[in-house]
């Protein structure tokens, strides 16, 4: 089964994301940056699903600058999801597959871009 971490600290929307993807994906969540960072080391998913804007110690931008810095972790896949537009363009150079406005996207959108990464994988 394919491994999806969820780093996001919105718990309404982690509890929509292991609704959707839970039967489809072996779906961990991290609802903070550091422990994101720690399951991602430990878990070794296949896709990440993140957040930029979290409380604590690292927000999303560190992670991903942390997720990629990581020889074990800096291949894998990570969709970031953000309410700030002057983020995309930011995060796709630090290395995310995908960028997605929390605004203009659905869990579907979500979905359909999870489907085209994981038929990469297989």
């Amino acid at each position: 089964m394919i491994k999806l971490l969820i780093i996001e600290d919105d718990l309404l929307l982690d509890e929509a994301y292991r609704r959707k993807f839970g039967e489809k994906y072996d779906v961990r969540v991290a609802t903070d940056g550091e422990s994101g960072i720690k399951t991602a080391s430990t878990f070794i998913p296949d896709m990440i699903l993140l957040d930029i804007y979290m409380p604590g110690k690292f927000n999303g931008l560190d992670v991903l600058k942390e997720i990629k810095k990581n020889p074990q972790t800096a291949q894998i896949p990570v969709l970031v999801i953000t309410n700030l537009p002057d983020a995309i363009e930011r995060v796709l150079e630090m290395g995310a597959t995908k960028c997605f406005m929390k605004t203009d996207v659905d869990l579907n959108n979500i979905e359909e871009e999870l489907q085209k990464l994981t038929a990469k994988t297989e």
